[in-house]
């Protein structure tokens, strides 16, 4: 297939489109990826993180990784913001799970997506082992972001409430009734 269009975004990754696949790629480190694609011209790109490319088409996000020719992963959401999406890319191993377990990731993999279903509802979705973890809230949430390992989500909601909420435990804590500024610090 011939190189129909190519497109250089924030001096550091390359797109480019074929009549059937997506080529991505990271010019810092020097990672490529093809993909199959039939939607050329209509997709939007958002590079707010280093190891992924997110493709955000006709309702779907889909996430590809820089150096892997497959899809790692897609969901459904209308909120692609960089403040309502949190993605982590083997940041830190997750912790040792026991060796008999059938939910454990292969070889220390840790690839984890937190995104909004609606405005008052959180997704936090495992893309290895295709587990997710459902948060409904009574107010609409305007930031969330996963902590480095992935099993920490905080998110904050209209009325300046900071919540905690462990993915393992599947338990929601309010850290504070007003916070104007949150991150999480490395």
């Amino acid at each position: 297939c011939e190189i129909t269009k190519i497109n250089i975004f924030q001096d550091r990754y390359v797109i480019g489109n074929t009549s059937e696949t997506l080529l991505l790629g990271d010019l810092e480190t020097l990672k490529l990826s093809e993909v199959q694609w039939h939607a050329p011209g209509k997709e939007k790109f958002v590079f707010d993180n280093p190891s992924v490319c997110m493709v955000y088409h006709a309702g779907e996000l889909s996430l590809i990784e820089y150096g892997c020719n497959e899809v790692l992963g897609s969901v459904r959401t209308e909120h692609i913001s960089g403040h309502l999406l949190s993605v982590r890319i083997n940041e830190r191993p997750p912790r040792q799970a026991s060796p008999d377990d059938p939910n454990a990731p292969p070889d220390g993999e840790n690839k984890q997506i937190a995104y909004l279903l609606d405005t008052q509802t959180i997704n936090v979705k495992d893309l290895c082992a295709q587990a997710s973890a459902t948060v409904n809230h009574d107010s609409k949430v305007d930031w969330l972001e996963l902590n480095s390992r992935g099993n920490l989500l905080l998110f904050r909601d209209k009325r300046r409430h900071l919540h905690l909420y462990d993915t393992e435990s599947q338990t929601r804590h309010t850290l504070l009734n007003f916070c104007t500024y949150v991150q999480w610090v490395p």
